[in-house]
């Protein structure tokens, strides 16, 4: 029997796998932005209330735009992470049934069927974590309830979901060619990134105001 999700192309494991990595690696870029702006605000932070009242007082400046940023970031990790843990998806979106179908190329069936079972049982045991991604994605990114309710995000619980994606898609790549991908870096850029332009914004704020103060009245 023809199955429609088996490999027509020989690059279509590839197609599918960048796929994949690309929305997932867009998600985690999202997160961490997200995560950083959370954090710049949050007294727990480690720079304390005046680094606190710093970040502030630049946030607010360009209020309407880093919200967004933190309502839009937000939404895409969110939806992201619950997308790629979907059990599928439609006929022509990603779908890891459709990643794992298309390992057909050089894998067998009872190869195939093995990283099923271990791939299962990584989802199993990030089970808890992977229903409140869902309930937040069905509750707050597509769709919105109307009598909402706290829901407590804990960051962990978040970065070990992307350390499980990673550990899924290394799994399926290195059966299928040996290849695999690490995203060990990606926190850390972000993190840099937004501390630069927290910086240059600071700056440039001190530099317009100095240009203003510099103009004659007349």
């Amino acid at each position: 029997m023809y199955d429609k999700y088996m490999p027509s192309e020989p690059n279509n494991f590839n197609s599918i796998l960048e796929i994949a990595t690309r929305r997932m690696l867009s998600a985690l870029g999202g997160y961490y932005i997200w995560k950083y702006l959370e954090l710049s605000i949050n007294l727990n932070n480690p720079i304390g209330k005046e680094g606190v009242d710093r970040n502030l007082k630049i946030l607010n400046l360009y209020n309407a735009f880093f919200w967004q940023i933190r309502v839009s970031t937000y939404k895409s990790f969110v939806a992201d992470l619950a997308i790629f843990f979907d059990k599928s998806g439609y006929e022509n979106t990603f779908s890891l049934k459709k990643l794992l179908d298309s390992t057909r190329d050089k894998l067998s069936i009872s190869e195939i069927d093995k990283m099923r079972k271990e791939i299962e049982k990584i989802k199993k045991t990030h089970g808890v974590k992977i229903s409140f991604i869902r309930e937040l994605r069905d509750a707050d990114v597509a769709h919105q309830e109307i009598d909402t309710k706290a829901r407590h995000l804990l960051y962990e619980n978040i970065e070990s979901l992307f350390v499980a994606v990673q550990e899924i898609l290394n799994l399926i790549s290195h059966k299928h060619d040996r290849s695999i991908n690490s995203w060990n870096h990606i926190g850390e850029d972000i993190n840099h990134q937004m501390e630069w332009i927290l910086e240059n914004l600071e700056r440039g704020e001190k530099a317009r105001l100095e240009e203003i103060d510099k103009k004659p009245l007349y």
